[in-house]
């Protein structure tokens, strides 16, 4: 026995030697997603977890599943008092590049008296190597001590927390040229009446940067859907490195009803990423007069675009099938962007009203 539990210290004390000095940003945001509300289906995460509260804790890293405990982890209340999760899970954001959001279950505080306002990580928890095709680039390092006081109250709504340009067998997506995982701070659905999870990829807005003029990009789909987690995959068709992604208000809303504030996140991109292969269909389009008064002709069309013009912040002002002319609505002079995409691909041109 004394044999054992000597070899067993050898393997913690190298393993810890090995993990690089921590992050302290590393603990990015938690999310007081449910007081008292947790549904039955819960036990099968945690015994007893029905009807306790549920804490979504939101990592830069992915978290290595074999050092997880409930033990790793305070949280710290608005009147002080110091909780310990009864359970702490991966599930349901458990797949490969997934695993950077860790639920923790128990009595973690009240929303109306005592909400949490802080996370601490007490024990030695572990980050693992970035797998292949993530961007977040990550090492092995021990969070033991780093905490958060971003602690989204219960009744805030979700917010992104998380975006990196992702592929190899991380990418689920089934069309398009490049793929863009999302995370937010908590699990989401959508707001809008009558819309369900497939339907979100056309209110995210991904943009890329030309000589410093954000332009706005719709994704073409979206995986990774109907799984009961925080993760979203964007599937784009441009062949313009993705940078930022955002989210309009009142489009998706926690467990508690709660709709989302307008947010956007940054694009994290790792080196060792493939490169994308050149899309053919850019810039394809004979796009006149630019700049236009109130009509926009499209030449070299293949007879299956669709079209979506938007407003330099993003907004749509337009969409509809291409046809050769479009027929614009009185809009404002300035910049705007028109998107032509048909199922397998898609460019943006930049557009200037008179």
């Amino acid at each position: 026995m004394k044999v054992r539990i000597l070899i067993s210290a050898i393997a913690f004390i190298t393993f810890a030697n090995c993990a690089k000095t921590q992050d302290s940003t590393a603990l990015v945001s938690a999310f007081f997603g449910l007081d008292n509300a947790l549904p039955f289906q819960a036990n099968f995460l945690c015994p007893g977890a029905f009807g306790m509260d549920g804490m979504p804790v939101n990592f830069k890293f992915p978290i290595d599943a074999s050092s997880l405990s409930a033990s790793d982890f305070e949280v710290v209340d608005s009147l002080g008092n110091i909780h310990i999760p009864i359970c702490a899970v991966l599930a349901p954001a458990n797949e490969n590049g997934e695993n950077r959001t860790v639920l923790l279950i128990g009595e973690l505080g009240n929303a109306a008296v005592s909400p949490p306002v802080e996370v601490r990580v007490v024990g030695d928890l572990f980050t693992i190597n970035t797998l292949p095709g993530e961007s977040a680039c990550s090492e092995i390092m021990n969070l033991n001590g780093i905490s958060t006081t971003n602690v989204v109250r219960l009744y805030e709504g979700p917010s992104l927390f998380f975006a990196q340009k992702i592929d190899g067998n991380l990418n689920e997506c089934s069309s398009g040229i490049q793929t863009i995982q999302v995370a937010w701070n908590g699990g989401i659905t959508p707001y809008i009446s009558g819309d369900t999870e497939s339907d979100l990829f056309q209110y995210y807005i991904g943009y890329s940067d030309s000589s410093g003029v954000l332009i706005p990009h719709v994704p073409i789909s979206i995986a990774d859907i109907n799984d009961n987690d925080n993760f979203h995959q964007l599937c784009f068709s441009t062949i313009d490195p993705i940078i930022k992604i955002s989210m309009m208000a009142n489009t998706v809303e926690d467990p508690n009803q709660d709709p989302n504030l307008y947010s956007e996140i940054d694009v994290s991109y790792c080196e060792n990423l493939t490169p994308v292969e050149e899309n053919l269909f850019e810039k394809r389009h004979k796009i006149y007069p630019n700049p236009f008064s109130d009509e926009i002709f499209i030449e070299n069309l293949i007879g299956d675009e669709y079209f979506i013009i938007y407003d330099f912040l993003g907004r749509k002002i337009i969409e509809g099938k291409c046809f050769g002319t479009i027929t614009l609505p009185e809009v404002k002079p300035g910049i705007y962007y028109l998107t032509i995409l048909n199922n397998s691909n898609q460019t943006t041109y930049k557009l200037i009203k008179r």
